[in-house]
């Protein structure tokens, strides 16, 4: 159960590191807060919007808005406040500013632009809010964030300009009088909307989708947010339907304040192009990386390449904070001594899309007999100065592979196309799920409760004293995750999650020359609980490498809410290492390289690299926040070279 009195705080340190406004969130329900929240922004009834209140429709960025004709696209936009709901159209509201086409009713995210290269556009902004508004984005692309128009109350603007480099931008205003930063807090949160430009009159076959972020208070560290996709927060947000093997394009903007990296289950997708707003880079065919998990910063946008498999998917945003049953409107509006989960059987909210895919799901290449084992969920009594919490034990042929419970769990190891059967047995006192994070199978068994499928049974939660057969052969080899998927801020800070480690047919972990470095918080309190790596706070033992000897090392990021910067330093900093996979996925030769030996993960990423030293003496990596950061910590692990 959701605590009053439980706090936890995510993106520390990120303003620092990206030097960008980012969220920490600390959850109380005390009358005081429930005041100034309440007079702010005043609960809409849980009745249907009257006909004389204005209310904003969510805008699925289907239809550019404007009229195009002979090359010049004309667009009067205006600036208002309206009632916005983020779930259910009969939900509770509030109050927020936003873009609307003259004559329709205001649109979250703002009406579409979209566009042919070459095309000439004709824009009036009108301001009908009470105060001045500061419009970014309104131009020819690629622009500079400095070019912006100001508009007093009550005023129009008229702009002309080209649309520019084909690419994918946005268009976003402010009213705090700050002329650069974005203020996801209250009436300023929902300014924002897609602006495209199509290389040319044939529009692309691609969905948008725009990430907003609403915040209950302007003081973040006591504040809520209310995430949402295209103007709707789960389980309201779009449902997409596929065909198995239908090629699918997207294209992301990030209208938040803060980071998201978003996680597709099931599939990879590849990342075409990345941009900030302002400039898109789209990459050569060389350059674009398969993923399971990308980072977006805020204000940025990528464009996206995936081929889906058949079953039942989420696409979601990697920070546990952004995608809790408790992130609702409801609780962000109202005083309560407990937060309400009242988001149904798959125990989710915020930004997350369920995708459904139609057809059969491709056999994967199998051989050898299927290997069984058991995966127990039991407590993890308190040890090495860190409190009690949960932890897996692996168990194979009736043998325990670890004689204790530990944070992280055994790495589990497995082989490419060889079946698994894996037995989840919860020995807790609550239920659970096992996400299989990054491995290609069936969606009944990749741990999103009340929503994978078979097509005749829905995944269930494994309940106290129950227990869940997974089977799957792994189509490939890599550096994966196997973690909670239920009651993730809890279970996920208490223990609940360790390496899947996929090698290639007759290939032997070696632990000598094979590491793995899971980064992870000590507790399900983010306020106190410590950054661990692999399950320690600080000096953990010094490892021994030998010169001319190969050495991979699998990074690992599961916290539930942080980034964090690894790198591998020599006796004068920074050495070089060589790329060799992201999330699993090996990269093309183009990018596997020698680079800098440094990293950043968000949560849910794993990065895989390799080094060989020539020469004996130290080395140190490294895993922690930015040197800047507000409150830095760092891990420092000591390497000797014989």
């Amino acid at each position: 159960m959701w605590s009053s009195r439980k706090a936890f705080r995510i993106h520390e340190g990120l303003s620092d590191m990206f030097a960008s406004p980012f969220t920490r969130i600390v959850r109380k329900c005390s009358g005081t807060v429930a005041l100034v929240i309440l007079a702010a922004f005043p609960l809409t009834a849980q009745s249907p919007p009257a006909t004389d209140s204005l209310a904003i429709q969510a805008n699925s960025n289907r239809t550019p808005a404007g009229k195009l004709n002979g090359g010049v696209l004309t667009l009067h936009l205006e600036l208002r406040q309206a009632d916005w709901y983020p779930e259910a159209d009969t939900g509770p509201s509030m109050k927020v500013f936003a873009f609307s086409e003259e004559g329709k009713p205001p649109q979250v995210p703002g009406p579409m632009i979209r566009v042919p290269r070459g095309v000439e556009i004709h824009v009036t902004l009108r301001n009908l809010l009470p105060t001045a508004a500061v419009v970014h984005g309104m131009h020819q692309h690629p622009g500079e964030a400095g070019d912006i128009v100001q508009i007093p109350a009550g005023e129009v603007h008229e702009l002309h300009f080209l649309a520019g480099v084909a690419g994918t931008y946005q268009y976003w205003a402010s009213t705090a009088g700050d002329l650069n930063g974005r203020h996801p807090y209250g009436a300023d949160s929902q300014l924002a909307g897609a602006f495209i430009v199509d290389p040319s009159e044939t529009e692309q076959p691609d969905r948008i989708f725009v990430i907003g972020l609403w915040r209950s208070q302007p003081d973040v560290v006591t504040s809520q947010d209310v995430p949402v996709i295209n103007g709707k927060s789960w389980p309201y947000t779009e449902r997409l339907t596929y065909a198995a093997g239908e090629p699918v394009r997207w294209r992301w903007i990030n209208a938040s304040d803060s980071v998201h990296p978003m996680h597709l289950h099931g599939s990879y997708y590849r990342v075409d192009s990345e941009g900030d707003g302002e400039r898109d880079q789209i990459f050569e065919a060389s350059q674009r990386r398969m993923v399971v998990t990308h980072g977006m910063r805020p204000g940025t946008t990528m464009a996206t390449f995936w081929i889906p498999a058949a079953g039942r998917w989420v696409f979601h945003c990697h920070l546990v904070a952004h995608f809790l049953p408790e992130m609702t409107a409801r609780n962000a509006l109202v005083a309560q001594p407990e937060r309400i989960h009242e988001h149904g059987s798959n125990h989710m909210a915020g930004l997350v899309l369920g995708i459904t895919v139609t057809g059969k799901r491709l056999a994967v290449a199998s051989h050898g007999r299927t290997r069984k084992l058991r995966l127990l969920v039991r407590e993890r009594p308190a040890r090495n100065g860190l409190p009690a919490g949960f932890g897996y034990q692996l168990e194979e042929s009736r043998k325990l592979v670890s004689r204790d419970v530990t944070a992280p769990a055994p790495p589990l190891v497995l082989e490419r196309g060889r079946p698994v059967e894996i037995t989840v047995v919860n020995q807790l006192d609550q239920p659970t799920a096992v996400h299989w994070h990054g491995i290609e199978l069936e969606s009944y068994y990749d741990g999103v409760v009340g929503w994978g499928t078979d097509g005749r049974k829905i995944t269930p939660a494994i309940e106290p004293g129950g227990s869940f057969r997974v089977r799957f052969t792994p189509p490939r080899a890599g550096t994966f995750i196997y973690h909670a998927h239920l009651n993730d801020e809890v279970q996920l800070g208490s223990g609940l999650y360790g390496a899947l480690i996929v090698l290639e047919p007759g290939a032997k972990f070696d632990t000598a020359s094979d590491h793995v470095f899971i980064v992870s918080r000590g507790g399900a309190d983010e306020l106190k609980a410590p950054r661990l790596l692999n399950g320690g706070s600080n000096d953990p033992p010094t490892l021994y490498w030998h010169r001319g000897q190969r050495h991979r090392l699998r990074l690992i990021d599961i916290t539930a809410n942080n980034p964090a910067l690894f790198s591998l330093k020599g006796p004068s900093d920074l050495i070089q290492w060589r790329a060799i996979a992201k999330d699993g996925a090996d990269l093309p030769a183009s990018q596997a390289v020698m680079q800098d030996s440094q990293q950043s993960l968000w949560s849910g990423e794993t990065y895989d690299f390799e080094y060989e030293p020539q020469e004996p003496g130290s080395l140190r990596l490294e895993v922690g926040s930015s040197p800047t950061a507000a409150r830095p910590w760092k891990i420092v692990q000591r390497i000797e070279v014989r």
